[in-house]
């Protein structure tokens, strides 16, 4: 009986372990890597049916960089984007970094322990539907910043002051203030609240998009 064959791209080890270990009692052949040059190197040498990206994979190319490379390269291996980010716009990548035929699913749905064989499934079936496009139905709070408003709440995540920020976009101090107004009004956030809206601004930042390289 054929084995099909899983790459696992993940660089929290612990997160790695148990999605292979979890394939494997499923009956998949399962490899690991945690970096894009690894991850390229088993791909050039061994036939791989399915490759499951995490997103943030820290310095270096991330999971959305590889799958494009590996979806022009090998366009018969599916793709599985496994990852806490609910968006690629919150990296600052348009929805079309994702190609049509790969699943998106949030880390958070493995509670569900189907969930992700359902995923792999529906991708070498090139049959991905909405169930499995977590990116395209995103319920975050910051649903309805835009791309220039994210950029500056992720610098502010970084601990930019307002000068670094405009001195980082080269634009004017008033300009930054104004853009993150509107960035806090765009999020709902209570700038009645006690508790600064900034602050909240960076919580609900870093629960959607992770914390900042």
């Amino acid at each position: 009986m054929y084995q099909r064959s899983v790459l696992v791209v993940e660089d929290e080890p612990f997160i790695r372990a148990l999605v292979a270990d979890k394939l494997k009692h499923d009956g998949f052949k399962v490899q690991v890597a945690a970096t894009a040059r690894e991850a390229r190197k088993i791909t050039d040498l061994e036939d791989v049916d399915v490759i499951i990206l995490d997103i943030d994979l820290g310095a270096g190319p991330n999971g959305l960089d590889i799958g494009v490379v590996m979806n022009k390269l090998h366009p018969d291996m599916a793709l599985v984007f496994l990852t806490h980010v609910a968006e690629p716009r919150l990296l600052g990548f348009d929805v079309k970094s994702v190609p049509k035929n790969a699943a998106y699913l949030l880390k958070s749905r493995l509670s569900d322990p189907d969930v992700l064989n359902q995923a792999i499934e529906a991708a070498l079936r090139d049959k991905v539907g909405a169930k499995f496009r977590d990116d395209l139905q995103p319920s975050h709070s910051l649903v309805n910043v835009s791309k220039t408003q994210f950029e500056v709440l992720r610098l502010i995540s970084k601990g930019y002051s307002n000068k670094q920020i405009a001195e980082e976009r080269n634009t004017t101090l008033r300009a930054v203030e104004n853009l993150i107004n509107r960035a806090v009004a765009a999020a709902g956030i209570d700038v009645t609240s006690k508790t600064s809206a900034r602050v909240i601004a960076v919580r609900e930042f870093v629960k959607a998009a992770g914390l900042p390289e």
